[in-house]
């Protein structure tokens, strides 16, 4: 349970306005997910999981980031 305890560094965390609950996270997952559930939508394992990535990407606001990166690539 403690393998990883010294990575854990909750004061630095919280001055940089990070969450460190898990309620944030529980949510923004059944957010993403209510959104491949609209209706009409039909989704098999991989191209859901990929568009969650997309999705998960925006949200946490790594999007032009990520892009650069793949264009510079």
């Amino acid at each position: 349970m403690w393998k990883r305890r010294e990575m854990l560094d909750y004061p630095t965390a919280l001055a940089n306005g990070c969450d460190i609950g898990s309620g944030p996270t529980e949510a923004t997952c059944k957010t993403l997910t209510l959104r491949l559930k609209r209706p009409g939508m039909k989704w098999d394992r991989d191209h859901a999981a990929c568009m969650i990535d997309l999705m998960a990407m925006r949200e946490s606001g790594q999007w032009k980031a990520y892009w650069a990166q793949r264009a510079a690539a």
